[in-house]
């Protein structure tokens, strides 16, 4: 039963560190230096190996210093909201004459144009510094979002697409988009800042973008996205959208490089899982089979207890007929001769001896439902030399000599069960021994040691050989020490 409950919690054992290293090798884990450098490189060997969709070029879109303030981060106004129409709506300053005479500010003239103070603007107007408003949005922008010919004209956004922020071209007509321009247009903002940024490399929805690091102007090669991921099949790196609070392996802007197992890796998770069903179902093949031996050994038991009850009853019979035989005798003893007094003393004492076996198998089985096979009846003894000397009192004048311990004292012991293992042990020496057999008692504290020692010759190798159940000599009258 020991091993079945060992077999029981080894599956269990294996199939939860089963399930633990197939779980532990989906989870993602953060890039190393070696796996940054990797995928590193193989950007370059991609740039190196492809030819780019279109290549822009920000210096010659905007040419000058005086441009910055159109490619810096900033907020603007979208089509979604009613900002634009609240600021147009706003109320206008009263101008006296004395204002009228001097030169406004910028602002003040596109104030005095939005309030209808003034029909037209200067053909110099947006290319003058400050090219954005105070409100966030370039003058160009606002003057597309007033409505006024001919700023609301394809042609004149289209001459003028370099005066426009870069966030507010996806505002405009996509008709009114040409080259380099419309192509920006597509780029979500936070692309358009890494691209402001100088980042090396961006990725977009639908492109790779790669800065010419080579060029002193700011040029950027545009690929497919489709191309880079393709590229990268079969190198153990792919791409995916990021998503906040998700674990990336490594962030690269919008996107993550996640870690692809290897083909082992993933056989070995398909056969984790293979294993883990297994030893669930091992797990419940062992429960029914130790469900049914322990069902076997009960019944084995129960079988075994009702063959002892029964020889047990039939023995009491024939033991009573030899104990009344024994009265009787005994009754005429000085009837019996001298000669055969002392074999039928040994006779009556055998008689006695079955008696009480008789009446100890009946009280187990009765009472007994302990977790021991016996049960003891523990009771003092005030010299153990004279107890044991007094079971030998038969056996010393057949060639057992008796060493008594060398410190007598009182000792508790079941006496029956003491002496069955004393007699046998003596019967066996002289039966299958030779002789003298020396019986010795050592008393060491609390423990009592009996050794039983014979001259006779041990045929067999090991202790297990000894103890096999056919190993019963020839002249041996029991049924062996197994």
């Amino acid at each position: 039963m020991r091993m079945y409950v060992l077999l029981i919690f080894a599956a269990i054992f294996l199939s939860i560190s089963t399930a633990y290293y197939a779980i532990s090798l989906q989870q993602k884990t953060l890039a190393s230096k070696n796996d940054i450098n990797d995928i590193e490189k193989f950007k370059k060997e991609f740039v190196k190996n492809k030819t780019a969709l279109i290549e822009i070029d920000l210096s010659a879109m905007y040419p000058s210093s005086r441009y910055t303030q159109l490619l810096s981060p900033m907020n603007v106004f979208s089509r979604d909201t009613h900002s634009t129409k609240a600021y147009f709506s706003k109320p206008c300053l009263v101008v006296n004459e004395k204002m009228s005479q001097l030169n406004f500010e910028k602002s003040e003239i596109w104030e005095s144009f939005r309030c209808n103070r003034i029909k037209n603007l200067a053909n110099d107007f947006f290319d003058k510094l400050p090219l954005i408003h105070d409100s966030g949005l370039s003058y160009a922008y606002l003057a597309f979002l007033s409505g006024r010919s001919p700023f609301d004209t394809e042609n004149w956004v289209r001459a003028n697409l370099n005066l426009f922020h870069v966030y507010e071209l996806e505002e405009l007509p996509i008709k009114s988009l040409e080259g380099n321009f419309q192509v920006l247009s597509r780029l979500k903002k936070i692309d358009l800042e890494s691209l402001i940024n100088g980042s090396p490399t961006i990725i977009t929805d639908d492109s790779f973008i790669v800065r010419n690091s080579m060029d002193i102007n700011v040029t950027y090669k545009f690929f497919p996205k489709i191309d880079l991921e393709n590229f990268f099949l079969g190198k153990y790196y792919f791409i995916k959208p990021y998503r906040v609070g998700e674990q990336c392996f490594y962030q690269d802007g919008r996107f993550c490089w996640e870690k692809s197992s290897g083909p082992f890796v993933q056989i070995f998770m398909q056969s984790s899982i293979l294993l883990f069903s297994s030893s669930v179902i091992i797990i419940f093949l062992i429960i029914f089979i130790l469900f049914k031996k322990i069902k076997l050994q009960k019944f084995e038991e129960e079988r075994k207890k009702y063959a002892l009850r029964v020889l047990t009853h039939e023995l009491r019979t024939p033991i009573s007929n030899l104990l009344l035989q024994v009265e009787r005798i005994n009754q005429q003893s000085d009837l019996v001769p001298s000669a055969i007094l002392d074999d039928f003393l040994k006779m009556e004492g055998e008689v006695y001896r079955l008696k009480r076996l008789a009446e100890k198998s009946t009280s187990y089985l009765q009472t007994h439902d302990g977790p021991t096979l016996i049960s003891f009846n523990y009771q003092s003894v005030s010299s153990i030399n004279d107890l044991v000397l007094d079971m030998l009192d038969n056996y010393l004048n057949v060639g057992v000599l008796f060493f008594p311990a060398k410190m007598d004292q009182e000792f508790k012991l079941d006496v029956y069960w003491f002496n069955i293992c004393v007699k046998n042990l003596v019967e066996n020496a002289l039966f299958h021994g030779k002789k003298p057999v020396r019986v010795e008692l050592v008393l060491q504290q609390d423990i009592l040691t009996l050794k039983v020692i014979d001259h006779g010759e041990n045929n067999y190798k090991s202790l297990d050989e000894i103890l096999l159940f056919d190993r019963i000599g020839k002249s041996s009258t029991g049924l062996g020490l197994g």
